[in-house]
């Protein structure tokens, strides 16, 4: 199976491409969202986890909603988007000038059931190439998204931030029949953590990359406990990785979703299970089965 990536790297996310690519996850591309920070800080933090991987993955752009009327999540992944780590602009990497939404629609055209599309972010580019090709889901037929919200246990449903960043392109994504779209939701990931002792522990590592984990987690490590009560690193992205790269960690049921909108101040997601749909949704995980791939991958 071949990948792509669309991402708006935010700590959890250069996490979650770092355990794809070392776990070996056939990456053709990764397009670029805008959400968690600025589109220019997005940018730059792609070509810098790129050089921590030593990978060159092609990167493409996508057309960024107006900087000016989106809500920003810095008070989860620092003003840079890589918590308390800053890193120059120097960085001489390369976009691809193709746009990110003619890149899905032609990596669908090539790859077709042998592709799925990844997404981290904001549903934008998805739904610009679903606007694009109104015959992208003859070719595409594989979607992983990390967003929406299911509790069964609590009837309050809260602003998903990724939904919330670009409402109208979730209700176009969730719409469109393609033949399998996968959810982990934001509490599946918050749930996903892993213990602030290994990741502090991290910093001492061989590996660079691991000790590049550790440098950027405390930021979220932060974030996760003041917001969720949580000792340790919340993986949303990570885990959403995870599902694909051991399938077992993450248990998906057929589920309908509805978006409701909810005057100034944003979109809630109602889900509800059922016995047949092209949607799953995550409801059960295996917490410890994700902490040994996380720990095999960053030592």
């Amino acid at each position: 199976m071949k990948y792509i990536i669309d991402t708006d790297p935010g700590i959890d996310d250069a996490i979650g491409l770092m355990l794809g690519v070392k776990n070996n996850l056939d990456i053709i591309g990764f397009t670029l969202a805008n959400g968690n920070i600025p589109a220019e800080k997005a940018e730059k933090n792609l070509k810098v986890i790129q050089d921590f991987l030593d990978s060159d993955i092609k990167m493409y752009k996508g057309k960024f909603i107006h900087e000016c009327d989106m809500e920003r999540a810095e008070y989860a992944h620092g003003k840079d988007g890589l918590g308390y780590a800053v890193f120059p602009d120097n960085n001489k990497r390369k976009f691809e000038k193709m746009p990110a939404e003619d890149f899905i629609i032609k990596a669908a055209k090539k790859y077709k059931d042998n592709l799925t599309v990844i997404c981290f972010g904001p549903l934008t580019n998805l739904a610009n190439a679903i606007k694009k090709d109104k015959n992208l889901t003859k070719n595409l037929k594989n979607v992983l998204i990390m967003g929406v919200t299911y509790n069964p246990d609590s009837k309050k449903t809260y602003m998903e931030f990724n939904v919330n960043i670009d409402p109208d392109a979730a209700k176009l994504v969730f719409k469109t029949p393609f033949e399998n779209i996968k959810v982990v939701t934001h509490e599946i990931g918050v749930q996903s953590f892993i213990e602030k002792e290994y990741i502090e522990n991290l910093r001492n590592s061989n590996e660079l990359l691991s000790r590049f984990v550790s440098l950027i987690a405390q930021k979220y490590m932060e974030f996760s406990y003041d917001h969720y009560g949580t000792v340790g690193l919340g993986t949303p992205d990570p885990t959403t990785i995870a599902s694909i790269i051991e399938p077992s960690i993450v248990k998906f049921e057929p589920c309908n979703i509805d978006f409701i909108t909810v005057e100034d101040k944003g979109t809630k997601c109602n889900v509800t299970l059922t016995n047949d749909s092209n949607i799953k949704i995550s409801t059960e995980f295996d917490l410890e089965k994700f902490r040994r791939l996380f720990k095999n991958t960053f030592k």
